[in-house]
């Protein structure tokens, strides 16, 4: 099976970081055009501006499982339905499954105060990593990364939570976004987590 892994698209039609996301969409279909994915793992961050229509050319040709990052608009993507009628959206603490693998999402990112829909505080994290608890599980995908000394470059990057969560999930696979480094595979005893920059800085 063909997997594509994406995250941080950031779709908007006014620049972010001095960058022109505009075109973020049209990349992404000539991606799934060239490599064909069945599967399409996205650790959130469409963008605030993105719509259902934009969305409509990707589930024509991929499978799209999904968490929500702290630039989506969380109603579209809890919305957003694959052609066989199932979500696209990893709902917290709940395993889905696609031919054979077993695939959980913690979406939003962490805050001390939860002050927007998408903020979650380690409490509540910590609350969806014990639902996941004993139960096999092949992919986590979560917006927030983990620390790492590799993602950390100097600053205080990644929350410890999410290491726990790879530490109790034990997934063979991590994927992560949010911290918009040049993407890297990094390794936790039995997982490999891939943090990802799909945005117009690196496109990767």
């Amino acid at each position: 099976m063909r997997i594509l892994m994406i995250s941080d698209l950031h779709y908007g039609t006014k620049p972010f970081h001095g960058l022109d996301e505009s075109k973020s969409f049209e990349w992404l279909y000539g991606v799934i055009e060239n490599e064909k994915p069945e599967l399409t793992l996205s650790a959130g961050d469409f963008g605030l501006e993105a719509d259902s229509y934009l969305f409509k050319p990707i589930l024509e040709k991929t499978y799209l499982l999904t968490v929500y990052g702290n630039h989506d608009n969380i109603g579209l993507i809890k919305s957003l339905k694959n052609e066989d009628g199932s979500r696209c959206w990893l709902q917290d603490g709940v395993i889905r499954e696609y031919d054979g693998l077993r695939i959980a999402g913690i979406s939003g990112n962490i805050a001390e105060l939860k002050r927007k829909p998408h903020h979650k505080t380690e409490a509540e994290i910590k609350q969806i990593i014990s639902s996941y608890s004993g139960k096999r599980t092949d992919i986590l995908i979560t917006h927030e990364a983990p620390e790492h000394e590799s993602i950390s470059h100097g600053r205080m990057l990644g929350h410890r939570v999410i290491n726990e969560a790879i530490e109790e999930i034990k997934p063979k696979l991590h994927l992560c976004g949010h911290v918009h480094l040049k993407s890297q595979i990094l390794n936790f005893d039995e997982t490999i987590s891939v943090n990802l920059d799909s945005s117009a800085r690196r496109r990767e």
